[in-house]
């Protein structure tokens, strides 16, 4: 079984993109988006701090709401995307598995419509 140790949310992605034999070139936009996204969502609690605090100082309201509700899911889609999440392993102890292959919800739209691309 895997050790998990605590870390941040990009340091935690950059171990998975090490670890992805099948990621290449083609997902170098959606590995940028995914890092963005992970340092934003390393980094909400002290932008909400810093909002809170300007905030306190102009007697206003913050210009940040203080949980962010669409990061995590976004980011969750983003690891879908690039097939850095399991879909169909059998749980530890039921005998050997095969992880699914990277799902490429596009590609499977495009075969849906018949086009090519």
């Amino acid at each position: 079984m895997a050790k998990f140790v605590e870390e941040s949310v990009a340091e935690a992605l950059e171990r998975s993109i090490r670890n992805a034999t099948h990621l290449r070139a083609r997902h170098a936009a959606a590995i940028a988006a995914a890092r963005a996204l992970a340092r934003k969502i390393d980094a909400w609690d002290l932008i909400v701090e810093w909002a809170n605090d300007d905030a306190a100082d102009d007697g206003g309201r913050p210009k940040v709401p203080a949980n962010d509700n669409v990061s995590i899911a976004s980011f969750l889609k983003y690891l879908d995307t690039l097939g850095l999440v399991p879909e169909d392993e059998a749980p530890a102890g039921r005998g050997a598995s095969v992880p699914a292959p990277p799902k490429n919800d596009i590609a499977a739209m495009r075969k849906k419509l018949g086009r090519s691309g």
